[in-house]
């Protein structure tokens, strides 16, 4: 998969159907205090164990944010701008989070998810979006591939098989950019099965 990137343009964003800014004003303790805020989608995610593969699947992909305050600091890394990820949706369909995170099985990984195992609910982004994020877990194997995945409208995702050998050394390498969430999904997965992974 060609992943370069060219000819980036920052630009003023006024009319996003993702994200949308306010302002709250509030007493505290009596003193009257504002505080900027950016309302997004609620969200859903899923950690993939691949049986067949002893693996994780997660996803890679660009993400405009993580390459504009990478390049603002100064910071170089050997994939600039592209981050590890769960599969991972937004709540924007109309759908329940267990279909929301099913259809984006097929859609980012390739995969038909019969049933999946509710993990936890987080809040991101707390100082100013606060969106709710449900994350899933499920067992795949090859028989569940109907697809090659790589997400929809020019998402341009790419498949990655983690190795559980690989999760240590993947968990601490500043150079392969996570989330939080990730790291969380990969500890709860080795108590519960037992696997000594971290």
């Amino acid at each position: 998969m060609d992943t370069t990137i060219t000819d980036i343009k920052i630009l003023e964003c006024t009319d996003s159907k993702f994200v949308r800014p306010y302002r709250i004003s509030f007493t505290q303790d009596g003193m009257r205090r504002n505080w900027d805020c950016v309302h997004v989608h609620d969200s859903v995610s899923i950690l993939l164990y691949h049986e067949n593969k002893d693996a994780f699947l997660l996803v890679k992909q660009f993400r405009p944010p993580i390459w504009y305050n990478l390049s603002k600091s100064g910071e170089n890394y050997e994939e600039m701008g592209y981050t590890y990820e769960l599969c991972a949706g937004l709540m924007d369909k109309g759908l329940s989070e267990e279909q929301t995170i099913k259809e984006e099985a097929i859609e980012e990984v390739g995969f038909k998810l019969y049933s999946v195992e509710k993990i936890a609910v987080t809040h991101g982004a707390l100082g100013f979006g606060g969106n709710k994020q449900t994350m899933f877990y499920a067992a795949i194997n090859d028989d569940m591939k109907i697809g090659s995945g790589g997400g929809i409208d020019g998402e341009r995702i790419e498949l990655v098989y983690l190795k559980l050998e690989q999760v240590r050394e993947f968990m601490t390498n500043e150079q392969k950019i996570k989330s939080p969430g990730l790291l969380f999904a990969f500890m709860w997965w080795g108590n519960k099965f037992k696997r000594d992974i971290v």
